[in-house]
């Protein structure tokens, strides 16, 4: 099948719990209400493709349990291709904790998606895919992998290498565009990133270590890119009201991808991200917050 975005990685059903603040070691603190919703962040970045008119792929492997199924049906409703997905075991969950600053922490419960194997990466899925997108949740070796057929193939490679982990080089050298947030990017250089300045420095730092680009985005401080063409900060986008910044960080990536889809110009492809991210945050959860290519028929180019 022709597709647009082949996207291999992880699919979490995510349990939502809204507090005011994280209890202290021992506590027992009361939350003010809870969601459920699907999520993982292959499974976040295939739909905001899918939502922005992508033809979109996703490989993974969800359980065979209640959690799995509504994570597939979330892919069906948001036009993803789901054939290529795997069931076994118990599925793979998030657990977020929302703050009332619209902020969040996440615990990953690995589950099916580190099911996902080798020998589930076919040929096949590389033929007709110009950009494949990865994370880092699911099992180092099929990472390994994918990155080595899609180069094979010719495909446009984009990671998040998120959740941060030690990428042997040899592997990140075969990547396009890498993109991090602050956290992983500390992570992947060993000193700390936290203002759009150190940003930058990190940026410059890993750019030598890929092919094309390093975005570092930095939540509310916007996002900051190097790449032959551009360098520089990007501002966040200003919206009314921060609800919840779960799978924004997807959403831009999401984002990203219509744009190298499109062939912008990297800048424009950067503001348009930081425009949909900026719309999913005024809404909670990850998927359901998305926005549609009409919501943003204005700033598409």
């Amino acid at each position: 099948m022709k597709t647009d975005v082949l996207v291999v990685g992880s699919l979490n059903f995510d349990i939502l719990v809204k507090q005011a603040r994280l209890p202290l070691i021992g506590e027992t603190f009361t939350g003010e209400g809870l969601l459920q919703m699907p999520g993982g962040k292959g499974g976040n970045q295939a739909v905001q493709c899918a939502r922005l008119g992508l033809k979109v792929n996703m490989v993974g492997c969800v359980g065979d349990d209640l959690f799995g199924t509504e994570l597939l049906n979330s892919l069906k409703e948001n036009q993803v291709s789901c054939i290529d997905i795997k069931r076994q075991g118990a599925s793979g969950l998030g657990l977020v904790q929302i703050l009332q600053s619209g902020d969040y922490c996440s615990t990953i419960i690995k589950g099916a998606n580190y099911a996902l194997a080798v020998e589930d990466i076919k040929d096949a899925f590389f033929v007709d895919a110009p950009l494949v997108i990865l994370q880092s949740e699911i099992a180092p070796d099929v990472v390994a992998l994918t990155i080595e057929k899609a180069r094979q193939f010719g495909c446009t490679l984009l990671l998040n290498n998120a959740p941060a982990r030690d990428i042997e080089r040899a592997l990140l050298n075969q990547i396009d565009y890498l993109v991090v947030n602050e956290t992983e990017a500390s992570f992947m250089l060993g000193y700390t990133v936290e203002t759009p300045q150190q940003a930058l420095k990190a940026a410059h730092a890993l750019r030598s270590e890929v092919r094309k680009a390093v975005i570092v985005t930095l939540g509310e401080k916007g996002s900051v890119v190097v790449a032959d063409d551009e360098n520089g900060h990007f501002p966040a986008v200003k919206c009314a009201a921060v609800v919840d910044t779960t799978g924004a960080g997807d959403s831009y990536i999401g984002a990203l991808a219509y744009g190298i889809i499109k062939r912008l110009p990297l800048a424009d492809s950067i503001a348009f991200a930081s425009q949909v991210s900026a719309f999913s945050v005024q809404n909670y959860g990850g998927q359901g917050s998305f926005p549609y290519i009409n919501d943003l028929q204005p700033c598409v180019a």
